[in-house]
């Protein structure tokens, strides 16, 4: 149902309140407020992002993100009617904890819809199609067979499996293992796991490098990854995987305080956006 003209969202953002609010001053956090109903009055999308190169990066010169996802985001934007402010790179982790404090509108690009973030979020229409996941190993390592399951490789403490810290892999293979420690003190992660604060690029390279044995990648993404680092492809071989990664493509994920009309102006925009061929393809 649209709303009445001149209904406004209960919290207003200037400019230059944009980018200095938030857990980074240290705010104690506040109650939700799902505001479902009222169109923001200034049509201002604040967008924050960990880096996900090769896709997301940030450019400390120009204080800018760019990439793929970037050039995505802005077509969508722009055909939603919305202007987007960029903050500069936040870690994983405190995007989801301030995101899941829901004080202000704000929305972080290419997070997968899981059942548990569907409680504490709002998400768009899939940006892209969903993810193909694999492992991802040196093809030189000859202590990983042809067909291992990840299961198998979990289990095993000569190799080393590479995640970023608070993603979904960090989500389902690592925290509940932490969480089954008896103890009231955090426990470190286990020998053979290695945290990156990085996201799946670097994992690539580390991969390459012999940092850690394994990881978890869309294989979509991959050709990407490697040619950013110069890796030839014949270095790294992949393995099917699944059930390995959420089956969810990326979307947009905002708070539960980001007005729902913009959420449906974002969807009509996808939309509009996946009609249009691109061009190379």
């Amino acid at each position: 149902m649209r709303t009445r003209p001149g209904r406004a969202l209960t919290a207003v953002f200037r400019a230059g309140v944009l980018l200095s609010c938030g857990a980074a001053l240290g705010y104690a956090p506040a109650a939700r407020a799902v505001i479902d109903d009222a169109p923001p009055p200034n049509p201002t999308l604040v967008m924050v992002f960990a880096e996900q190169p090769p896709v997301l990066n940030w450019n400390r010169e120009t204080r800018q993100p760019y990439g793929p996802l970037v050039d995505t985001m802005t077509r969508v934007a722009a055909r939603a009617g919305l202007t987007l402010v960029w903050q500069e790179p936040w870690t994983r982790r405190r995007l989801l904890t301030d995101l899941d404090a829901g004080r202000q509108p704000l929305c972080t690009l290419n997070w997968a819809l899981t059942s548990d973030r569907a409680r504490r979020f709002k998400f768009t229409d899939p940006l892209g199609p969903a993810p193909d996941w694999v492992l991802l190993v040196r093809a030189s390592d000859p202590r990983i067979g042809a067909n291992p399951t990840l299961a198998d490789l979990l289990t095993r403490p000569d190799l080393v499996f590479g995640f970023s810290d608070g993603s979904w892999a960090d989500e389902r293979y690592v925290q509940p293992a932490l969480r089954a420690q008896a103890g009231p003190q955090p426990r470190p992660d286990a020998p053979n796991r290695e945290r990156v604060r990085s996201g799946h690029s670097t994992l690539v390279a580390m991969v390459a490098k012999g940092r850690i044995d394994y990881t978890i990648i869309d294989r979509l993404m991959l050709d990407h990854m490697l040619a950013e680092w110069h890796i030839p492809p014949a270095d790294m071989r992949t393995i099917p995987a699944p059930d390995a990664g959420p089956s969810q493509p990326g979307r947009v994920m905002c708070t539960l305080s980001t007005a729902s009309e913009v959420i449906d102006r974002l969807n009509q925009a996808i939309a509009e956006e996946a009609r249009v061929p691109l061009a190379g393809d």
